[in-house]
């Protein structure tokens, strides 16, 4: 069956001989980064539309009758179907080469397999002009039922698959997350917001991340999580009652003098337009958009979704024939909300991007939150992604160019333990953005714009991923780099960090931004990180500029633990500046660069590090490390530290460690395999 929409179509027949059978594996002709097509399971729908009209009325179909359980439905070309139900008919699967489009002003729900909007379809789920009213659920439920890989060995069934146009808006709900008024403590029944909100309702759920430094003996296998689930019981502007006392307390970063400074955000993740798996515990469904769909998705909730799991990928393999041998159990890309090689309209959206997320919720993603794949050009915005594995929110390959990540919050990313390094997709290759991060961006050309990271395993930020060679990036919106002509070759290492301002990472944190590209870090904070506020290893130079970092000072009482403000001690040849940075309650404000045999050898001993118009309050300022090897042929080699006008107080009620608190220290102790011997030290 060959409509509008297909430029071609090929039949793929696997493990099939002959027969109606076959029709079930006719396929699209492979889009960009689908090596093998996405097939199109419904390409012998037994009830298709032959009129305008109402889902619910009988003579929209060509059957004379309304979809139900088991049915294969095509939404035909130059039809427009509305779906005005609440149904529980399991229908098979759904393709999309017309328009379906939910009635806004009433609740409907739709129990299906796929559904699959087509280059010529549009799949409406409420618009900016007509979002679904607020008295109103739009769901749309996956069903729980096995991927049949015999005709889809590479598992893009079960889940909504976009290759035309999809609009999602539920009603609006501003702001999505917000920052408390005041530390959110045990006892407590309500929760004071910096300002008012509009759209939260009675039944939201909101999260509440855990804000602790937390020490060595509560990281890792001994973390006992305080992040909290609450239930909206009442809202009166700024001040949102919960049905269910806190159970934890959720303090708030205090400067070097005790002072509380900064305050948690707390995020709700209700939306009216929801889509979900009809059983996260079985077989979950997934949102995939591809090539040159047109999406824009607002206010809505993405539960329980993905079947890409943390860990070890486990792919399909095909054989010399381009014949599946092997089903993969762990396949890469079927994620919660996925843009997969989505280059958007040839035209841009009328807000000026190629594609648009904004104000939408994921809960419970497989691995990823939102995930962007060699896509560009994209906005995504004022999300809210809670509960994933790996990390929230993915730009996966660093080829991404030129997308917005502005004003999201990411919390509770679950890492999987399993760190192998990014080298490529095979099966031997664990888990690439596994560790538990907030934002997790292989390359460094995006703009990272006032979003918040909190209570994740590992890392806020990681923008640090490896080396990546030469890349393509596109040339225009709505390029290809697939195709001549459309992309320009630039190797990574020349991309310095496109932006990053007025970012955030908190609580119950090892790292708040790990960072190995060129450029700048700008007016960011990060408070309670167990390990370092910032650590940065650019290939070349990097400024971090008005960076603000915060200690818990009661957790300093032990003296084995040496969180770091800024710490950039790798050996290669760096050049760092620090400007106007606050770095209070930390047992080392900076840790500058230390020299190893290697570099010196390499002649690659020459890295300046610029500390300048700064203020520490710390245990020690800064620790300025010496060489602890040289070669037998080459004298000493030193990096350069530069500190000036910088001021240093003492920081009071931190354990005395192996070392004096100091304004500035120059110790070969601190150096692996010291002898701890003292050197150099300004005392405060």
């Amino acid at each position: 069956m060959n409509r509008v929409g297909f430029a071609a179509m090929t039949l793929v027949v696997i493990g099939v001989a002959q027969g109606t059978q076959a029709q079930e594996h006719a396929q699209l002709s492979p889009a960009s980064g689908v090596a093998h097509g996405i097939p199109r399971i419904c390409a012998d729908a037994g009830v298709a539309s032959v009129a305008s009209g109402a889902w619910s009325n009988p003579s929209t179909w060509s059957t004379r009758r309304v979809p139900s359980t088991g049915d294969k439905v095509l939404v035909t070309a130059d039809t427009r179907v509305s779906y005005d139900v609440v149904s529980d008919a399991r229908v098979r699967c759904v393709d999309v080469e017309g328009v379906l489009a939910f009635r806004p002003d009433r609740s409907t729900r739709i129990a299906v397999g796929t559904i699959t909007v087509l280059e010529t379809g549009l799949l409406e789920v409420g618009t900016v002009e007509t979002p679904i009213a607020a008295d109103a659920i739009a769901e749309v439920v996956i069903l729980n039922q096995p991927i049949d890989t015999t005709i889809d060995p590479e598992q893009l069934t079960g889940g909504l698959v976009g290759l035309g146009t999809v609009r999602i808006h539920g009603a609006l709900k501003t702001p999505t997350f917000s920052r408390v008024a005041a530390e959110p403590l045990t006892g407590q029944t309500s929760l004071r917001l910096e300002q008012p909100v509009s759209g939260w309702r009675v039944g939201d759920t909101l999260v509440l991340p855990d804000t602790r430094q937390l020490p060595q003996d509560a990281r890792g296998e001994n973390y006992v999580p305080q992040w909290e689930e609450l239930t909206v019981a009442a809202v009166s502007g700024s001040t949102i009652t919960v049905s269910t006392a806190l159970a934890h307390d959720h303090r708030g970063a205090r400067d070097g003098a005790g002072a509380v400074e900064f305050l948690p955000h707390v995020g709700n993740v209700s939306r009216n337009v929801i889509v979900r798996s009809e059983s996260p515990a079985g077989t979950r469904g997934h949102v995939i958009f591809n090539n040159r769909a047109d999406v824009d998705i607002r206010y809505a909730l993405f539960k329980g979704l993905g079947r890409t799991q943390p860990g070890v990928l486990d792919n399909v393999t095909y054989d010399a024939r381009g014949m599946p041998r092997h089903a993969g159990t762990n396949q890469i890309g079927r994620y919660s909300l996925h843009f997969h090689h989505t280059f958007g309209p040839t035209a841009p959206q009328t807000n000026g991007y190629q594609f648009t997320v904004i104000g939408n919720a994921v809960d419970d993603a497989s691995k990823w939150g939102i995930t962007v794949h060699n896509s560009h050009y994209g906005l995504i915005q004022d999300n809210v992604v809670y509960n994933s594995r790996g990390a929230g929110i993915v730009a996966e390959d660093g080829t991404e160019s030129f997308n917005v990540f502005e004003h999201n919050f990411s919390t509770r990313s679950e890492g999987s333990g399993d760190f192998a390094p990014r080298s490529g997709y095979g099966g031997s290759q664990a888990d690439p953005g596994g560790e538990g991060v907030g934002f997790w961006l292989r390359g460094p050309n995006n703009v990272i714009r006032n979003n918040v990271a909190a209570d994740v395993d590992a890392v806020g930020f990681g923008i640090a991923a490896g080396p990546l060679g030469e890349v393509r990036i596109p040339a225009f919106k709505g390029a290809d780099p697939s195709k001549d002509g459309e992309f320009t070759l630039v190797d990574a290492a020349e991309l310095p960090l496109l932006e990053f301002v007025g970012n955030e990472a908190y609580g119950a944190i090892q790292t708040g931004v790990a960072v190995g590209w060129n450029g700048a870090l700008s007016q960011s904070r990060v408070w309670h990180a167990s390990r370092y506020a910032v650590t940065a290893f650019p290939i070349d130079r990097l400024t971090i500029d008005g960076l603000v970092g915060r200690g818990d000072t009661d957790v300093l009482n032990d003296v084995l633990e040496n969180p770091t403000g800024i710490w950039f001690g790798d050996y290669a040849s760096k050049h760092v500046s620090v400007r106007d940075a606050n770095i209070q309650g930390f047992r080392v404000g900076v840790a500058s660069p230390f020299i190893h045999r290697t570099t010196i050898e390499s002649g690659r001993g020459d890295g300046v590090a610029t500390i300048e118009d700064s203020y520490f309050r710390d245990y020690v300022g800064v620790a300025v490390a010496t060489a602890y090897a040289r070669s037998n042929s080459m004298p000493w080699t030193k990096k350069r530290v530069i500190i000036r006008n910088s001021r240093f107080d003492a920081l009071s009620g931190a354990a005395v460690g192996q070392y004096a608190p100091a304004a500035i220290s120059m110790n070969y102790g601190m150096a692996p395999g010291g002898s701890g011997a003292a050197g150099a030290r300004h005392r405060l």
